[in-house]
């Protein structure tokens, strides 16, 4: 049965609440908004989108123009109000999206090879995920932040204090956070949980030859161990440590997240019906800005949905 449309789908109804909580610490950052205003002024946006566009091969009706029905029918699930930008880069079975106010999508050559159209629906639908949840302004900053330390340095940006203060602890913790919910908007992409299993495991590393003798029941069955280890509270510490300094959870753990949420019925609730979910304001919330409908707490000099000045927004 094909995927049904999430009309009036929001955000909130799906969102991981380890995203919400640690991304409510990263806004309380006293260092961000100076790292957000510095890059903003120095143009960061516009340089990246250049350097994107002017690297990779754009998706159009013409142009891949399976990749392009597929990016159509992820914005159409998910009820996108427009449609992001597509472009294919040579590289590693992974993805990745840029851009707040016009976001585009990266796939890699290496995803496209070695996944199947649905499970590519998944990905791109994870990808979305990260946009419709105005993760991308946080994200990019996370993924280039480093890029630029190294060009330019860190004495001219003025970036050292920041990361004292624990900036980059802070945005690394709040993506990897920002992955469980980008996995639950690919699976209302796809609708289908197995399917959502078997890309995962292919992102963990699997090897192009078992692709044919994939066993799900097997990896659940590790996720939920994997989840069981949480009773052993030096596990506990070891899986933090382990993962304190990644950009992305473990796979297995991302599905064991994802498994969780199938299992407490939360996926199926918004199945059932997307545009009834209740919407709870957080607490602290003044208002939202106008442009990207992110909570804003009255005390913001920038949205950091999508990074606009409060008079812009």
């Amino acid at each position: 049965m094909p995927p049904v449309k999430l009309c009036g789908l929001r955000p909130q109804t799906y969102e991981h609440p380890s995203d919400a909580s640690a991304l409510d610490a990263l806004s309380h950052n006293a260092g961000l908004d100076k790292l957000i205003r510095k890059l903003n002024g120095w143009g960061f946006e516009r340089i990246l989108r250049v350097e994107l566009t002017g690297s990779y091969l754009r998706v159009t009706p013409d142009n891949f123009a399976d990749l392009h029905c597929l990016l159509v029918k992820a914005c159409d699930i998910l009820d996108m109000p427009e449609v992001p930008g597509l472009y294919v880069a040579g590289g590693a079975l992974n993805a990745f999206t840029a851009g707040v106010e016009k976001p585009l999508i990266v796939l890699y050559s290496g995803a496209i090879e070695a996944l199947t159209e649905e499970e590519l629906l998944f990905v791109i639908a994870h990808e979305l995920g990260h946009i419709k949840s105005a993760h991308v302004l946080y994200y990019q900053v996370a993924k280039f932040l480093p890029v630029i330390g190294e060009i330019v340095g860190t004495a001219t940006l003025g970036l050292g204090e920041l990361f004292g203060m624990g900036v980059e602890v802070a945005l690394l913790r709040w993506q990897r956070m920002s992955e469980f919910t980008a996995d639950r908007a690919g699976l209302l992409g796809c609708q289908d949980a197995d399917l959502a299993l078997r890309t995962l495991m292919k992102l963990s590393g699997l090897p192009a030859k078992y692709f044919s003798q994939i066993n799900t029941e097997d990896f659940m069955a590790q996720a939920r161990e994997f989840e069981s280890m949480d009773t052993d509270k030096l596990t506990v510490i070891a899986k933090w440590l382990s993962t304190m300094g990644a950009t992305h959870p473990w796979t297995v753990m991302r599905a064991k997240q994802l498994l969780q949420w199938v299992d407490c019925g939360g996926y199926d609730q918004v199945l059932r019906a997307p545009q009834a979910l209740p919407f709870k304001t957080p607490a602290g919330i003044s208002r939202f800005c106008t442009q990207c409908g992110f909570a804003l707490r009255g005390i913001e000099a920038f949205c950091p949905g999508c990074g606009r000045t409060l008079k812009e927004a």
